[in-house]
């Protein structure tokens, strides 16, 4: 069953935040901001959607715009994020997802309009990266304060009716600078985009509650975040603090082999490869996960702990994916030279000790054969990763995905367990052209799907666990 879509109306405007994730950065230097912004230009000419703010910040975007049908918000930030996570991996020779999940958005009542474009233009300034939003190049203030020339920006029917004229409007513009945004303004356009609910008066949510023939009070606007039950994020990590594997610092690092697993208890997903989904998939439903970055991954839970490893610590059947297997390490990359792959270890895994194991490091200081192995082990891992993440993006470009959940009872009893996962559709996959299945049989795409869809039976073995559990 598809999630509830985002409320769409063409003459509301929306605000737009994309995060890095785990607030990383997403700009490093001159040219990061010149291509985002060339994007953001090139998008705003192909796309039904007129900007009327923006700024690019080094982990986050805001941006403000308005969408000239329901689809041109969605395509514009996958654009976005498709573009420019492709150059910023290849620029930083790095892989993997950039994006923090989904974006956020929140609709915007006209009132606000001005508050957030100062909002947004300031951001800048509230952060400490300039003194004035004068001084910063990756904004929409010098469009809005200065009339300068910006073939992104399209001004909102609010900011036209300031003046007249298009110098008077953009004195009186520049002037709501001169006093900040209150503390309660502030907390208040933050909290929306946050909760991603609407940005608007109670009379606005009656409005657009008219509008749509549906209540808006009680309900957040937008779609479920990923991956949730009883409205918590669960957190997805087998990894208690990575630190860079050094020579000199853990010279007498030693790990033990593993005897249980309770360090994987937590997943609710685990990341699959596209050569394991034969392994795992006769036992685990294996879907994908949406977002700016999508991934392959194994349900192991009903949205509490992982059902696939036992009271005892040890994996309820034979074969344990290479993502738990390469535990306590994994890779890294260099900030200061991309180039440069970094061997990562869990500090306060169980499994590393400095008095009993084997050793990492000889006398010398040079790698050991567990070491060499431990390595060789995560390389291959990378090299498929990467290669299932290239399978992922050529399904997920194709269109064939649809949005499910799970769920038990109906009506009013009815109540989500997971959802944020999609699979295949099999009515859009028999719609691609015949060229283009062709192709997929050749390559072996065709037989990975069909191990994929066959694996979506196995939703009931994880009722069957969590009733064995109760």
């Amino acid at each position: 069953m598809a999630r509830k879509i985002r409320l769409f109306f063409e003459d509301i405007p929306q605000h737009i935040l994309l995060r890095g994730n785990n607030q990383e950065q997403i700009f490093y230097d001159h040219a990061d901001y010149e291509f985002g912004l060339d994007v953001l230009k090139d998008l705003t000419s192909q796309l039904l959607v007129k900007m009327h703010a923006y700024s690019l910040m080094p982990n986050h975007v805001h941006i403000l715009c308005t969408p000239l049908n329901r689809d041109a918000i969605a395509r514009f930030v996958q654009g976005f994020g498709i573009k420019y996570v492709s150059y910023f991996n290849k620029k930083y020779n790095r892989t993997g997802t950039l994006w923090e999940g989904r974006y956020r958005s929140s609709l915007v009542e006209n009132r606000f309009v001005l508050p957030l474009m100062q909002y947004i233009e300031s951001n800048p300034v509230r952060t400490g990266l300039v003194t004035s939003a004068e001084e910063y190049a990756f904004s929409s203030y010098a469009a809005n304060s200065q009339n300068v020339d910006n073939e992104c920006i399209a001004h909102h029917t609010v900011y036209n009716l300031l003046a007249s004229s298009p110098l008077e409007r953009t004195t009186i513009y520049k002037s709501l600078f001169s006093k900040p945004l209150s503390d309660e303004m502030l907390t208040f356009l933050r909290e929306h985009i946050t909760k991603q609910t609407i940005t608007g008066t109670k009379e606005f949510y009656q409005e657009l509650s008219r509008r749509i023939g549906s209540s808006l009070i009680s309900n957040k606007v937008g779609r479920p975040k990923k991956m949730i039950q009883n409205n918590t994020i669960k957190r997805n990590t087998m990894y208690k603090n990575l630190v860079v594997l050094d020579k000199e610092n853990h010279q007498n690092f030693k790990i033990s082999p593993m005897s249980n697993l309770f360090f994987a208890k937590e997943l609710i997903t685990t990341p699959v490869l596209t050569s394991e989904i034969g392994h795992i998939g006769k036992d685990f439903p294996v879907v994908f996960i949406s977002g700016e970055q999508s991934s392959l991954v194994a349900l192991n839970s009903l949205g509490s702990s992982n059902l696939a490893i036992n009271a005892e610590g040890k994996y309820i059947v034979n074969y344990v994916p290479a993502f738990i297997r390469r535990y306590p390490f994994s890779l890294g990359i260099n900030k200061d030279d991309t180039n440069q792959q970094l061997v990562l270890i869990d500090s306060e895994s169980e499994l590393v000790s400095q008095s009993k194991g084997k050793q990492l490091f000889n006398k010398d200081g040079n790698n050991t054969e567990t070491l060499d192995n431990a390595i060789t082990f995560l390389q291959n891992y990378e090299n498929e990763r990467i290669q299932t993440q290239n399978l992922v993006n050529l399904i997920v470009k194709s269109g064939i995905l649809e949005e499910r959940e799970i769920t038990v009872g109906k009506g009013d009893e009815r109540k989500i367990l997971v959802n944020g996962f999609s699979v295949v559709s099999r009515e859009k996959l028999n719609a691609l052209e015949d060229s283009v299945l062709a192709d997929w049989v050749r390559k072996g795409i065709i037989s990975f799907i069909d191990m994929h869809l066959n694996s979506l039976n196995h939703i009931q073995t994880l009722f069957n666990l969590a009733s064995i559990k109760q």
